[in-house]
């Protein structure tokens, strides 16, 4: 019974309360019938006994948990009664509330008293919820912090590659490897670590020997891939060095093969040269070579990293592919009509509504905003002919959308030259777009003007016009002026 009652103690406000008083009533009608329901066979001297110790044991006298809740305050009840639930804003509002209640209140009054004892048990509350959380945080923190190791670049994180049964068969039939000393990593029975970053995958063990610098970090430094094609500079110049490890590489003692990395250049030795085949990003944008070609480890990872990101201006480092690859060419028509497609539908509240872009291109949406920029999975998907489809499908769902918009409709053009009703667009087949004052004409009708636009003549006319009236006003404000200097000469 006491320790049922001790248990009373930790539960906040006027429940606490409101349960002792039962619990209490339930004891005294206990002892004058003589009955011992619920109390386990135990008497009304018993009961009464322990029910004292334990209310004296307590943090609150008997005397304040005895105490109803004053009539007057019965409305503001539900403001004020909190369970063990209640969080951090609940008792921070009933705090205030309490406290305004106590200022209300008269001096030396039962409201007054009752109010300020619970406006401490709700401060007591608070605080213990406070700092539980602020342990909780603590614990959580301390805990990421363990999960997390950084070495050299990397932000390892525990690598977990059985999730569900599925994935589980897989992973088991699939091989890891350490990237650090190249020996296998069985999930099973070692623990493993993979940057979060680059996706280096180590031992447990091999993490404090890792030499090799993220390969997030150096896309972060570098900021574009490698120009120059297998910009090589001799073993020599390496000083017969493995180029990440610093193995020696000569047959002084043990003979260990040099391998060439065909994207950086360098040298390498077996554990850091894996003989990886990828695309190599400069042999693509000078040559169009698409073939593998060797690379080390931190070659490969950093060509992953850049495998998204629209960084190159393939017209701008080597403009001649547009002119021997057909593919190129439609690609940049299509991404050329999808620039003047955008602008329709960034003024179009309609589009907006619909996220219409958004669902289109998602994160590629660097092929509707410029027609200078590509990724290497871009010039990937060129080659394979997977980005002209792509694009096609784009740019029928934002024509579809442009001539069934009223909005969109309303910014159309019509040729001036022929005076034909049909609307058209600047990303039409058939028209031609003015480079200085942006109009659209059908492009056999511009032809027919000898490609001079008649809104170009017309706003050249009106300077001159501007200018000669120009010219004519400060000639006749001279005269004046000569006038009024010859009559004060006189």
């Amino acid at each position: 019974m006491s320790s049922w009652k001790d248990s009373l103690t930790s539960i906040p406000g006027t429940v606490a309360q409101l349960i002792n008083e039962s619990a209490s009533n339930l004891l005294h009608a206990s002892s004058s019938l003589g009955s011992t329901v619920g109390l386990g066979g135990s008497g009304s001297t018993g009961s009464g006994s322990e029910g004292g110790g334990s209310e004296e044991s307590g943090p609150q006298s008997a005397e304040y948990r005895a105490l109803p809740i004053p009539a007057s305050l019965v409305r503001e009840q539900w403001r004020l009664i909190f369970t063990s639930d209640a969080n951090i804003q609940d008792l921070q509002a009933a705090i205030a509330h309490c406290r305004d209640l106590v200022l209300l209140s008269e001096e030396l009054s039962e409201e007054r008293r009752w109010l300020v004892r619970h406006l401490v048990d709700l401060r007591y509350s608070l605080q213990e919820l406070e700092e539980a959380q602020e342990q909780h945080s603590l614990s959580s923190d301390m805990v990421v912090m363990n999960a997390i190791r950084s070495v050299v670049g990397h932000h390892f994180v525990p690598h977990h590659p059985h999730h569900g049964k599925r994935n589980r068969l897989q992973a088991a039939a699939k091989r890891n490897y350490c990237d650090h000393c190249t020996t296998i990593i069985w999930s099973v029975v070692q623990n493993s670590y993979v940057c979060s970053d680059c996706g280096f995958l180590v031992h447990q063990k091999c993490i404090d020997g890792v030499k090799r610098v993220c390969a997030h970090v150096l896309v972060s430094e570098r900021q574009h891939p490698i120009s120059e094609i297998c910009p090589e500079i001799g073993l020599a110049s390496q000083g017969y060095k493995c180029a990440e490890c610093g193995t020696m590489l000569n047959i002084k003692n043990t003979w260990i093969e040099p391998r060439l990395c065909d994207y950086s250049g360098l040298y390498y030795c077996p554990r850091c040269n894996w003989n990886d085949s990828n695309f190599i990003p400069a042999r693509i944008i000078h040559n169009w070579d698409f073939s593998p070609r060797r690379v080390s480890r931190t070659a490969l990872q950093e060509i992953r990293l850049f495998l998204n990101k629209p960084l190159i201006r393939l017209e701008e480092d080597n403009p001649k592919l547009f002119v021997f690859v057909e593919k190129l060419c439609a690609v940049k028509k299509l991404r050329q009509n999808l620039v003047h497609m955008r602008h329709y539908l960034a003024a179009c509240k309609i589009a907006s509504e619909l996220k219409l872009v958004d669902q289109q291109l998602g994160v590629r949406r660097h092929l509707a905003q410029s027609n200078e920029f590509y990724s290497l999975s871009d010039l990937s998907q060129v080659e394979s002919g997977a980005l002209s489809e792509f694009l096609q499908g784009v740019f029928k769902a934002f024509n579809d959308h442009i001539r069934s918009c009223p909005m969109c409709l309303a910014q159309a053009y019509i040729c001036e030259i022929c005076s034909n009703n049909e609307v058209i667009f600047p990303f039409d087949d058939g028209c031609i777009k003015c480079d200085q004052c942006n109009s659209i004409f059908h492009r056999v009708c511009l032809t027919r003007k000898n490609m001079i636009c008649p809104k170009c003549i017309r706003i050249q006319e009106r300077r001159l016009q501007l200018d000669r009236m120009k010219s004519t006003e400060d000639d006749d404000d001279d005269g004046v002026a000569t006038d009024d200097e010859v009559t004060a000469a006189e």
